[in-house]
């Protein structure tokens, strides 16, 4: 069954609902947390059915694709940053002049997500096969995701960083732990590996 796209006035709804919904949250709120509360207060969510996976899908969807337009919204009015996670979706507050920084520092698969959750053909003609597939399809991308936080780690670093950031780090901690420098050649190996993931990911 062919889903109908909300509305202008019914997004615009729906990213009021999210921005009082995490700015009364400074520690943030989940993906469950938020669609408990807008089952509620937002008709666009009043049939979603988490035991369906089309419902599920299509709640999540919606979700998303607010939020991602929520998050360029804040930027641009300068209020502050928006991390997406599904465990914990977070709305800083920043000074007006640190946001230009911070702003660039989103991780890269960010836009790449933004532009997911933008396409509304996948909302319209989604088939639960097609959810199923997506969701490996996400489980693939968590997994990279973590695969880049513990090479972060290998570096001393955390998201956000951007990518002359990481490169300056593995350039520092390889000369600093370099055998020929009396550094501990183990030590080198990690780094030299946690630097391939990264220049890896980097291409994609």
């Amino acid at each position: 069954m062919k889903a109908v796209i909300p509305g202008p006035h019914a997004l615009a709804e729906l990213e009021h609902q999210l921005l009082e919904l995490l700015s009364a949250a400074p520690n943030g709120l989940s993906e469950y947390a938020l669609l408990k509360q807008l089952r509620t207060c937002n008709k666009g969510f009043a049939e979603f059915d988490a035991r369906q996976p089309l419902s599920l899908f299509r709640g999540h969807f919606l979700l998303f694709h607010a939020l991602y337009r929520l998050r360029d919204r804040v930027r641009q009015e300068r209020r502050g940053w928006l991390a997406i996670e599904p465990l914990a979706i977070v709305l800083h507050p920043s000074p007006a002049e640190t946001l230009p920084m911070q702003a660039s520092l989103a991780p890269p698969e960010a836009d790449h997500l933004r532009e997911w959750y933008g396409d509304w053909n996948r909302w319209e003609t989604a088939t639960a096969a097609d959810v199923l597939e997506w969701l490996r399809q996400f489980r693939v991308l968590r997994q990279a995701g973590g695969q880049r936080a513990r090479a972060l780690a290998a570096l001393g670093l955390q998201d956000p960083v951007d990518q002359t950031a990481i490169r300056q780090q593995y350039r520092r901690l390889a000369m600093q732990h370099h055998p020929d420098r009396g550094g501990d050649g183990l030590r080198l190996r990690e780094i030299n590996a946690a630097w391939a993931v990264l220049a890896t990911r980097s291409r994609d």
